[in-house]
């Protein structure tokens, strides 16, 4: 059996070191092996170079240069090019948990010796560094193999929230793992778009209830930045997963996605109006923003329960006086951005 670790990789030169290292050090029998594909994608730090330095050092370890072409098309390149039976993430700033892999091995063979072995494997993850709390409490029976109708409870879970999305509580079999379709440069939302693939295609799905990967807490806020193709990624996803839920027959969630396109506006809204730009160029997105179609439909629909606070915020000032109270908002957080700026140069 042979694993492939599929490692998308863009300026990821803090933490790059000690994903690797936690996946080199991982441990299999005689039986297995396991590959480490780094998908290096428009890296401007030293990224590539140490990406070279373990891929000469390392007969397990490849690396391909691709330029900036995203994180989704990033993942589907290593793919390509995998060997392996079975396709594992892991994000550059991550660890793998020790013994995680020779763990999966014996599951998936003793699932094998059974006749059942799944295509879609899910386990759990904690925050590394963190008290070994769980990413989520999954209600799935450990160990069963899910099929038929019985997926509609991973299903359901996909269209609901984003309790499965992240690519690395994944082991997907090679056969489903690669998505055909380009979508060259999606950068937000493609976890969720693969993830609905995957369990679409996925003849068995099976859950392990171990905590298998550590993941890193983003340093970084959602809104720390604006990107005008955050909105258009996510419509191209929305759009899919529309036709996902409709071919799974759970159209009785629609209104449930109609919730969660309502939080995308909602962050759209926060990247622009909590964004390093000036108060001119906030008033002009947030122009821009109100005169989109999604907006305009999906915008004042209510929020999902998992609603961050500050996307709530948000979405209050959205839905009263036509949003027009988020200039005032954009221009009272860009004052305080101009403040903290002259505080600090003192």
């Amino acid at each position: 059996m042979i694993f492939s670790i599929i490692v998308p990789v863009c300026n990821g030169e803090k933490y790059i070191r000690e994903a690797v290292d936690s996946a080199l050090a991982q441990q299999v029998n005689s039986e297995d092996m396991f590959e480490i594909i780094l998908s290096e994608n428009g890296s401007s730090d030293k990224t590539p170079e140490i990406c070279d330095e373990y891929a000469a050092a390392n007969d397990n370890v490849s690396v391909i240069h691709k330029g900036k072409i995203g994180l989704y098309q990033a993942r589907q390149e290593g793919i390509k090019v995998s060997k392996g039976d079975y396709i594992l993430a892991l994000d550059a700033d991550d660890k793998l948990v020790p013994g995680m892999l020779s763990k999966l091995a014996g599951l998936i063979r003793d699932y094998e010796k059974k006749g059942n072995a799944p295509e879609l494997i899910f386990f759990n993850a904690t925050e590394l560094d963190g008290d070994n709390t769980r990413l989520k409490d999954f209600s799935f029976t450990s160990g069963k193999i899910y099929s038929g109708d019985e997926k509609r409870a991973f299903k359901e879970l996909v269209l609901k929230g984003d309790y499965l999305n992240a690519m690395w509580i994944k082991c997907i079999h090679k056969s489903i793992a690669l998505i055909d379709v380009e979508r060259i440069g999606l950068n937000y939302g493609e976890d969720l778009l693969q993830t609905a693939e995957y369990v679409d295609r996925a003849d068995g799905i099976a859950y392990i209830d171990e905590i298998l990967y550590y993941y890193r807490r983003n340093e970084q806020s959602l809104t720390a930045s604006y990107n005008k193709a955050f909105l258009d990624n996510q419509k191209i996803v929305w759009g899919e997963i529309d036709r996902m839920g409709d071919k799974w027959g759970l159209t009785d969630l629609f209104d449930v996605l109609d919730k969660r396109k309502s939080l995308t506006c909602a962050i759209a809204v926060a990247k622009i109006v909590y964004s390093g730009l000036s108060y001119g160029q906030k008033k002009s997105k947030l122009s821009e923003l109100f005169s989109d179609d999604f907006y305009k439909k999906y915008s004042e629909t209510d929020l999902p329960c998992f609603a961050p606070e500050e996307d709530i915020h948000v979405h209050s000032l959205m839905t009263v006086n036509g949003g027009k109270n988020l200039y005032r908002e954009a221009f009272v957080s860009t004052v305080k951005t101009a403040i903290k700026r002259i505080v600090g140069r003192r």
